[in-house]
């Protein structure tokens, strides 16, 4: 999975402000586990946020994608990061966790309220007792503005990202066709391909998981300052 897209997600996320994502969960975990010190980021991609993480706590990562780990192996190369390829809807590394977050929209991968149960129950055993999972979902308006038209089109110096969309209303899940064009070596264009879903949660149905995994929902806000319109939510393992 995002075998293709791990090929260029870096320069993709060359805009990203990684400092202020590091920056809220620090905020965050001071204000509701400041105590805490060992941290999963679960969907953690090519481990930009650990990059930043490692010097001030024991961090781990998980992600779904060999290629994203592939990356994120390379950048924390002879750091004490152990990284771990699983599934977040049914992962288990054998360690507890005092943080353990999912950033950049990766909650909303899931395509049904079974699959976010799922997460959650895999998340509330591997906390630590008062440990606390931050996590950030995007909504319907959201991915409207992101494919007007039902494209969303970005190009540059050396690749192209071209994303084709399709809500389906009665199944509520977001379909993706995804064509990436990478400059090569003999200065032409390599053309990868691959397809995505996603899935708009309601508040309601995060609270009657959580509630549900036994998690107690600890904060629920709304933030437009790091990249759009996204709602963050932090549950705790009381």
């Amino acid at each position: 999975m995002y075998k293709n897209f791990s090929k260029v997600y870096d320069k993709f996320m060359e805009i990203c402000d990684y400092d202020g994502w590091v920056n809220l969960l620090e905020n965050y975990i001071s204000k509701y586990n400041p105590d805490g010190k060992i941290i999963l980021d679960l969907g953690c991609g090519t481990g930009e946020t650990l990059v930043r993480l490692d010097k001030k706590y024991q961090c781990s990562g998980l992600d779904i994608s060999e290629g994203m780990l592939k990356k994120a192996k390379i950048k924390l190369k002879g750091k004490n990061v152990p990284l771990f390829l699983g599934d977040m809807r049914e992962f288990d590394t054998g360690e507890k966790y005092d943080i353990i977050y999912s950033f950049f929209d990766t909650v909303n991968h899931l395509t049904s309220v079974e699959d976010l149960l799922d997460l959650f129950n895999s998340v509330k055993n591997s906390l630590n007792e008062n440990g606390i999972y931050i996590f950030d979902v995007v909504d319907r308006e959201f991915m409207q503005k992101m494919f007007a038209n039902d494209i969303y089109a970005d190009s540059r110096k050396d690749f192209a990202v071209i994303w084709e969309h399709f809500y389906d209303e009665e199944t509520n899940i977001d379909e993706i066709d995804a064509s990436y064009f990478i400059k090569n070596k003999n200065n032409g264009y390599d053309r990868f391909n691959e397809f995505y879903e996603k899935r708009i949660f309601t508040h309601n149905e995060i609270k009657e998981c959580a509630k549900e995994a036994n998690l107690s929902l600890e904060i629920f806000e709304i933030n437009e300052e790091l990249a759009g319109k996204r709602y963050f939510y932090i549950l705790k393992n009381r």
